[in-house]
């Protein structure tokens, strides 16, 4: 991504701009744009760029652009501890419903960065929980009763509430 895209995307990010004006100016016509912003988000994986990985995931999120083709590249980054948007990738993919997730979604749940050492709610394992759920599969339901008999409490009763409300 060039720095002209990036100060594009922070503008939007801050309403600097309209979203019309950030298509106008963006220079990828909105039917490409998925594709691109799947390259894009590769890169800055490949490169572990976190500040890159924010500002697509935003534009995905503005412009509903997110899709099946992102689910590879999203799980490569959400296992990776250099960003910070795990929480927005488990939503992501919660969303997308891909069983392709599943086992990252697994790993994370169970990971705890070091920058959510804060987190004592485990919003991340909740949201992967969800994730999981949401899938809906044989697979994704192993991996919720494995994660409804860890020692977390917390992870372990979400994992339960789901479990309880398959098919539901």
């Amino acid at each position: 991504m060039n720095n002209q895209e990036r100060e594009l995307i922070e503008n939007l990010m801050f309403k600097s701009i309209t979203q019309e004006k950030f298509l106008k100016s963006f220079n990828v016509e909105i039917e490409l744009m998925p594709k691109y912003i799947n390259e894009l988000l590769h890169v800055a994986y490949i490169e572990k760029n976190a500040d890159d990985v924010e500002l697509l995931l935003y534009v995905g999120f503005v412009f509903k652009l997110f899709s099946k083709d992102f689910v590879g590249d999203l799980c490569e980054i959400l296992e990776e501890s250099w960003h910070n948007q795990h929480e927005n990738i488990a939503r992501i993919l919660q969303s997308i419903e891909s069983p392709e997730a599943i086992e990252s979604l697994y790993k994370a749940a169970l990971t705890r960065f070091e920058y959510l050492d804060y987190d004592e709610a485990f919003a991340l394992a909740v949201k992967c929980i969800w994730a999981l759920w949401a899938i809906n599969t044989p697979e994704s339901h192993k991996k919720l009763e494995l994660l409804s008999r860890v020692d977390n409490e917390i992870i372990r009763k979400c994992a339960q509430e789901r479990l309880a409300n398959i098919n539901s």
